[in-house]
Parts: C-alpha cells; sequence; structure tokens
C-alpha cells in the first residue's frame, strides 16, 4: 500500500511495535474460548488501521486464532480499490491536498470511497478456516448484520442485486471490501452514521452513480451515540455468526 503522490507523514514506530504484544497479551486471554475478539481503537488514521491489521492477521495465521474486529473511524481519506480505477475520483490530487484529505491506494476489493469522522469502520480479521470457507456467505453475513444494526434503529435497510453493501430507499449507507489471504480476511465495511457527506462529492463511491451515499444522521434527522452503533454491531455480529464476541479492554 502506498500514498498516491502525497499523503500526511505518520509516526507509526511506537504503534508498530506496541500491537503484537498487547494484542497477543490480549489473545492468550479472550481467544482461549470459541471466540472472536473486538477492539475499539477509537479516531486512527488509514494507514495506522492498515499497519495493525497485517501484524493482527499474521498473529491470527500463525497461531490458528478465530479473530478480532477492529471498530474505529478514520481521518478524511479517500481509499482506491485494487482495480486501481482512478476514473471515479472527481477532483484533482491537488485540490484534495488543500482539503487535508489523504489519497491512498488499497489492497482491498472493490471501487473507490471515502471514509471521515462520524463513519464507523469494521474491520474484519476473520480465520475462515476456523469458521466457514465460504467468502461469499461471509460477506452476506456482513450485510445482515448491517441490516440488523439498522433495524434496531427503524431504519430498513436491503441488498440491491449485483452490488455489494446495503441500500435504503436507492441510497448507500453502507460499503463493503475485503482482502483474502490464506482464508484470513482483512478490510471489512464502514457504515455512514454521523459523517459529513460532503466528503463523497469528491468521488462517484463505489462506482455507483445512481445510487448516492446517506447516513443515519440523515434519515433519523438527529445524531446517533457512536459508541452505541458499535456495541449493536458486536452484538449483532454475534447473533449473525453465532460465535461469541469478546470485549479487549486492556489494550
Amino acid at each position: 500500500m502506498k500514498s498516491l503522490k502525497y499523503g500526511k507523514t505518520i509516526d507509526i514506530t511506537s504503534i508498530s511495535e506496541s500491537i503484537p504484544e498487547s494484542i497477543s497479551d490480549s489473545f492468550s486471554s479472550t481467544l482461549k474460548t470459541t471466540g472472536v475478539s473486538s477492539l475499539d481503537c477509537g479516531l486512527i488514521s488509514y494507514k495506522q488501521a492498515y499497519e495493525m491489521q497485517l501484524k493482527i492477521f499474521e498473529i491470527i495465521k500463525s497461531e490458528s486464532r478465530p479473530g478480532i474486529i477492529l471498530l474505529l473511524e478514520h481521518n478524511p481519506v479517500i481509499t482506491i480499490g485494487s482495480n486501481k480505477n482512478l476514473k471515479n475520483l472527481l477532483v484533482t490530487e491537488d485540490k484534495l491536498k488543500l482539503k487535508n484529505i489523504e489519497l491512498i491506494q488499497s489492497d482491498r476489493g472493490g471501487d473507490i470511497t471515502v471514509h471521515s469522522p462520524g463513519q464507523i469502520v469494521c474491520y474484519t480479521i476473520i480465520n475462515l478456516a476456523l469458521m466457514q470457507k465460504d467468502l461469499s456467505l461471509f460477506v452476506y453475513n456482513l450485510e445482515e448484520v448491517i441490516i440488523d444494526v439498522l433495524k434496531r434503529y427503524g431504519i430498513h435497510a436491503i441488498r440491491i442485486k449485483g452490488c455489494r453493501g446495503v441500500f435504503v430507499n436507492g441510497y448507500k449507507i453502507a460499503s463493503i471490501g475485503l482482502k483474502v489471504k490464506r482464508w484470513v480476511t482483512f478490510h471489512g465495511f464502514s457504515l455512514n452514521v454521523n459523517n459529513d457527506l460532503k466528503y463523497f462529492d469528491y468521488i462517484i463511491a463505489c462506482g455507483l452513480r445512481e445510487h448516492p451515499q446517506t447516513s443515519m444522521k440523515k434519515i433519523l434527522k438527529r445524531p446517533v451515540n457512536i459508541l452505541n452503533i458499535k456495541e449493536e454491531i458486536i452484538k449483532s455480529f454475534s447473533n449473525i455468526f453465532k460465535i461469541p464476541v469478546n470485549k479487549i479492554t486492556n489494550f
């Protein structure tokens, strides 16, 4: 993964050095069960989150752990999927730089998207070899998690044939982009909660011009508590995947 032409230089030395030991210690105590762990990372950069995923991926792969879900928000960043398609970027890189928006080439599947504060990103580093080796089912169940969470807030969300993600009245509210290596997944999904939708004006999100973005805040006409949504995601993930989710609290 590399930044395209520009990007903030972030010192991730300390976080990189602390991740393996901290996560390993947490795994030792929480992943002796058959459950998945969850960790709330707060607001962090895309690069920091990616570095974390790589570290955790190696632990899960080498120690045959079930996995972990990371719940977090990102500073403004536009990411391009593994197709490396820039045709859905509607502004110049110079303009993004002036707006303090990073542009990053990602190795996840899918097209272009944007992350910003108020949007929940859920990275799922899951060992499908210990669950079920069926990537299509895994994606379907992630969509089901999102649909279930929205239902609890009175929002009727659906899938649209031929499109990955979750939609409300033709508007897209959640996107999914994954990478799988040796049956361990990473990257995951994003859910628009309170984020500023104006960031999407700079792109054709997911290449879907006919399905513009919406958010829970826009639909409900009020802000929604981010921490509550994270809790609902954990509950729904556990229910849909039929696996315990154990929160890491000592990281």
